[in-house]
């Protein structure tokens, strides 16, 4: 079995979605509902569903919602290790609209800070050991730098995060072995406005071998071992929560890479699960149990 470690961002999160129209300055009417997330941890999460064992590194705070969260990642075939902190664990706040998407987030993440090079050190034999090392843009410039400098004989695979985040990899596109990003931050690392074959030609010339591409409800684009291909995505009705979809996506993808399995499955996969995301009332849908 594949040696697996993430690491990234646990969030506790918070997801507002208002009874009718949104109207900004005003009191509105709606559901609040508490759960855990983080695309590193939704990715976790969803991998372990999928019976892989991983180990995941992410600043978890000691407080009460802390705990419950890395007791269910325990549960859940993932061993949690987490640096020695007492900040409180990052909280997560996301407003929906009465369709279900997502007017604005807000993230306080203090406690990122302490996921930085010396707790990555005091961690250096799960990294040396491991086959596939799974990294999202919350990690630091320094952190990033240490990863690809001294374990670039691993599988180095990258969510991006955001349009600002992304750009701490711009440095490493040859060295990674996939990137996972969305159309808007695929732009915003190469500071185009360029779509589909000419956006997959400019990452093949900044030496791009793997690369997935979400759009939302439009096609997935990929480069599998520097060749262009896209995936169909079809639109769904009765859409209950776009958060955490991306995430799916990518967890389907590593789910197959860990298994041996072809992008091209990868790709299949994380599209069903990224539905099940869209029909489900949380980030990850414990239906994806069931597909595999």
């Amino acid at each position: 079995m594949k040696k697996v470690c993430l690491i990234g961002a646990s969030t506790v999160d918070y997801i507002a979605t208002s009874k009718d129209r949104f109207v900004l300055k005003n009191k509105n009417a709606g559901t609040i509902k508490i759960s855990f997330g983080g695309v590193m941890r939704n990715v976790a999460y969803s991998l372990g569903l999928l019976n892989n064992k991983c180990i995941f590194l992410t600043p978890i705070g000691n407080d009460l919602y802390g705990l419950k969260n890395k007791e269910e990642l325990e549960n859940n075939n993932i061993t949690v290790i987490s640096p020695k902190t007492n900040k409180n664990s990052a909280i997560y706040l996301c407003l929906n609209d009465n369709d279900n998407d997502m007017i604005c987030g807000l993230t306080d993440n203090e406690i990122f800070e302490s996921l930085n090079l010396s707790f990555l050190k005091e961690n250096e034999n799960i990294l040396s050991s491991s086959d596939f090392l799974i990294i999202d843009g919350n990690l630091n410039e320094e952190c990033i730098e240490y990863i690809f400098k001294n374990f670039n004989d691993k599988k180095i695979i990258v969510e991006a995060v955001s349009n600002l985040k992304i750009k701490k990899f711009l440095p490493y596109l040859d060295k990674i072995y996939l990137l996972k990003c969305n159309n808007y931050e695929a732009k915003t690392l190469l500071d185009t406005n360029s779509d589909d074959e000419i956006l997959l030609d400019k990452f093949l010339v900044e030496g791009v071998k793997n690369l997935v591409i979400s759009q939302g409800s439009d096609d997935v684009l990929y480069l599998d071992n520097r060749n262009k291909k896209r995936k169909e995505v079809k639109r769904l009705r009765n859409i209950k929560n776009t958060t955490g979809c991306g995430d799916a996506l990518f967890s389907g993808i590593l789910h197959s890479l860990i298994n041996d399995l072809s992008l091209d499955e990868g790709v299949e996969l994380g599209i069903k699960m990224a539905y099940l995301t869209l029909l489900s009332d949380s980030a990850v849908s414990l239906e994806i149990k069931n597909l595999i």
